[in-house]
């Protein structure tokens, strides 16, 4: 392998699919409360995978977003639960 070409990203593969099933359950209600913690762990493993040297880091990038954004599908979920039973 030459010196500039990039290896591939295991870590940021597994990151991706993970925050993948995290944001894909997590505006149904009960299982978010399972897939929050999936995108958490997505975020986690992504963001160290960003970190990693001569590693591809697209898909790493795109668990992060992926992650952030079922994170917050979980807590605008929460807030709606929350509203509609505060208005029974």
């Amino acid at each position: 392998m030459g010196e500039n070409q990039l290896q591939k990203n295991g870590l940021g593969v597994a990151g991706f699919v993970v925050a993948l099933v995290g944001l894909i359950f997590s505006w149904i209600p009960l299982v978010n409360l399972w897939s929050i913690w999936l995108c958490w762990v997505g975020l986690a493993l992504s963001l160290v995978a960003v970190f990693l040297k001569n590693k591809k880091k697209g898909l790493a990038i795109a668990g992060i977003v992926l992650a952030i954004v079922g994170i917050a599908l979980y807590y605008l979920v929460y807030a709606g639960i929350k509203a509609a039973v505060a208005g029974m």
